[in-house]
């Protein structure tokens, strides 16, 4: 067994719980001092305490996120425990700086313009850039197990999600899922895009060779999307491998990049976009002489809708390699499990072959055996050839295999690699054969829309639907979608889009969006589409009825309840009337019962901050008139909003009195009106003073 990288913290958290005790026991002279020291309850409580960032960890790895005022939400990764099965790797970085996260940076460019995302700096990684602005976190969602950090870039918000998961390789939670979620706010679509920088350090090894299939690059490389595996690996020798790093491209949540590039830090740490490749230049740190390697990751500027998401997803972890010693030193890697999916994707198989002895390993050869349920779909055959194999050199051997669907459970294949003058040595690998996922889409019935007040109600609309996993495999990014049908709108707030993530088998998770109706006296379609990488999208139609708004110019009070002596306050209102540019009015009262004291501007004739044509008309006090309330803007304005506010002081007199629009003149320059209703108000009042306010048709 492993003595874990957790016992000297177990030794500092006992000290300081012992510590907390016995400041806590109060005496009389002690009692309401100042200086209270936190509760440590457990590990991670302890590691918490860092002021400067925030941390997840297991027996594997750990993960660190800045929260320091220089460099707020960059990330590091070290492993702590490591590969259960091998020695060595214990308390090594994965990414430099784990203690205080800097170097590795993220880059969103926004319809053409280059942000560093997270909180400013002025060292070398990013610190030129332009920055948004931090508006949460990071905080740590200890139900989760996430450590979120919010950023927003005028009217677009990146939302960055770390986690710790599972290996594809490895099966053990030995991975960080780095994921970032574009949110367009703006009411116009943007161009966003994204580029990551992983400041990659193996151990005390900062120079490693990148390993992808067959090729082992030590110098500036980019692979576009089409070229690209599952993952790619990174280690020094197979004989005393201090760190083996993963890089997971394809499967699970993973975002294949639009390229992938390996290259020195320097010149990324300088450059926020562009990666500017010198073919042939190694791994060392420009404009200095220490080897220093980078991956980075970028996707293109995609056009994110208004209202819109978009989600990427990158791990990186520690990479599954089972070595089995001998001259001829051999190490297999593949997928730990494969879901049984019609489609025509296929995985890898990857031997590494170093030979450890003094002299060269001649005429070399490598074969796969694979059991019944695998089929090899790629161009190298199953046996080949290697030729010579230097002293202290690494071929790699690439492999490409599917299920054939005949066989499900753990299954073995071997690999096996010989040389005319060095003793045969042969690697056993498992994997497993797991049923496909599947997803089920249930709405729940929506509420009826009714009228209430002259209004639409429930508003915002709830639409609320459940995915469910109904497979035998976990389902990996599974996204939600929703189409909307005419008449509906996305309540401000709202998405189109929500990223699940994953569905364990029988897993379910409910969807809800908050809907405004725009339109009435129709009938609308909303489609709410789900899917994931591993399954057929599933859709769902839902019918919603739209009952009729009557377009109407109405008076309304601005509060129910009035008593003679108070000032009574009334909305002239333009309601369910679309595309209204001006209207002009007469309001008729009784001058017996009230008194007309002036009139305000309605919010209507407010147009983007800025106050448009308006008239309050002239009060006729002897008549009981307000003539010509005339506004006019430039555009068409919401409808329902109010033409103008009248306030009226109410007399003592008894009686009744009526209010009322008069000489409507109404316009639009882009539509034709619809034929209006007019409603208006009757005031009661009392002998004793009581008042009594009532709507009333007029035409």
């Amino acid at each position: 067994m492993k003595s874990y990288w957790k016992t000297g913290l177990v030794l500092l958290a006992a000290m300081l719980i012992a510590g907390v005790a016995v400041q806590s026991q109060e005496t009389p002279e002690t009692a309401g001092e100042t200086g209270e020291l936190p509760v440590v309850e457990s590990l991670e409580d302890l590691e918490q305490l860092d002021p400067n960032r925030l941390v997840l960890s297991n027996e594997y790895i750990a993960v660190a996120v800045n929260r320091s005022p220089d460099g707020t939400g960059r990330f590091g990764v070290k492993v702590t425990g490591g590969d259960p099965f091998r020695s060595g790797d214990e308390e090594q970085p994965l990414i430099y700086g784990f203690e205080n996260p800097w170097t590795s940076y993220t880059t969103v460019r926004i319809d053409g313009k280059d942000y560093i995302f997270g909180g400013r700096t002025g060292k070398r990684s990013g610190g030129s850039g332009e920055f948004g602005q931090v508006i949460a976190g990071p905080v740590l969602d200890k139900e989760k197990g996430i450590i979120r950090t919010v950023c927003r870039f005028d009217t677009v918000e990146v939302v960055q999600e770390i986690a710790v998961v599972e290996s594809t390789t490895t099966m053990l939670p030995d991975t960080a899922k780095i994921q970032y979620t574009i949110v367009n706010r703006d009411e116009k679509p943007r161009e966003v895009g994204l580029r990551v920088v992983i400041d990659t350090m193996l151990g005390a090894n900062d120079g490693n060779p990148f390993r992808l299939g067959e090729t082992a690059i030590v110098t500036d490389t980019v692979f576009p999307r089409e070229e690209l595996p599952e993952f790619w690996q990174a280690f020094d020798t197979l004989t005393n491998p201090r760190v083996i790093a993963q890089g997971t491209l394809k499967g699970r949540e993973a975002t294949p990049p639009d390229y992938l590039y390996f290259t020195n830090w320097g010149t990324v740490a300088d450059h926020h976009w562009d990666v500017p490749l010198v073919k042939g230049r190694d791994f060392t740190r420009a404009g200095e002489f220490e080897l220093d390697s980078a991956a980075v990751y970028k996707w293109e500027p995609v056009t994110v809708a208004p209202a819109d998401t978009c989600t990427y997803v990158l791990y990186y972890g520690l990479g599954g390699v089972t070595v089995k010693p001998g001259e001829l030193q051999l190490g297999v890697t593949s997928p730990a499990e494969i879901p049984l999916v019609a489609t025509e994707k296929s995985y890898s198989i990857i031997a590494y072959i170093e030979n450890t002895g003094a002299g060269p390993a001649h005429n070399a050869r490598v074969r796969l055996n694979l059991p019944r349920g695998l089929i090899l779909t790629g161009r190298r055959p199953a046996e080949s050839a290697l030729g010579n194999i230097r002293p202290g050199e690494i071929k790699q051997v690439h492999w490409e295999v599917k299920p054939d669907g005949t066989v499900t459970g753990q299954l073995q294949f071997d690999v096996v690699v010989s040389a005319v003058n060095l003793p045969e040595n042969r690697a056993v690998r498992s994997i497993r054969l797991i049923g496909p996922p599947k997803l089920s889409l249930t709405v729940k019935n929506p509420p009826p829309l009714k009228v209430v007040n002259e209004k639409l109600a429930p508003v915002p609309y709830p639409l609320v639907a459940t995915v469910q996993n109904t497979g035998e495999s976990t389902a990996y990014r599974v996204i939600a979608g929703l189409q909307l049908g005419p008449g509906m709108e996305m309540a401000p707030g709202e998405l189109r889009h929500k990223y699940v993530g994953q569905l364990a088998p029988g897993e379910s998770y409910e969807l809800l969006w908050y809907l405004h109706p725009e339109a009435t006296g129709s009938r609308t379609f909303q489609g709410i589409r789900v899917e994931s990488e591993m399954t057929a999208p599933e859709m769902r139609i839902v019918l919603i009825e739209l009952p009729v708004l009557t377009p109407k110019v109405r008076v309304v009070p601005l509060r129910d309840h009035y008593e003679t002596g108070d000032y009574l306050g009334v909305e002239i209102r333009a309601e369910h009337i679309p595309m209204l540019n001006g209207a002009s009015f007469d309001l008729v009262y009784d001058p017996q019962i009230l008194q007309a004291e002036r009139v305000e501007r309605g919010i209507f004739f407010v147009e983007d901050g800025t106050l448009t044509a308006w008239q309050p008309g002239a009060i006729d006090k002897k008549n009981g008139v307000i003539r010509e309330v005339t506004g006019e803007r430039t555009t068409p304005g919401r409808t329902g909003a109010p033409l103008a506010t009248v306030y009226f002081l109410i007399k003592n007199e008894p009686g009744e009195a009526v209010i009322k629009p008069e000489n409507i003149h109404l316009w639009s320059s882009e539509n034709k009106l619809p034929a209006y209703l007019v409603e208006g108000l009757v005031i009661k009042i009392s002998r004793g003073g009581g008042v009594e306010i009532v709507p009333v048709q007029i035409d």
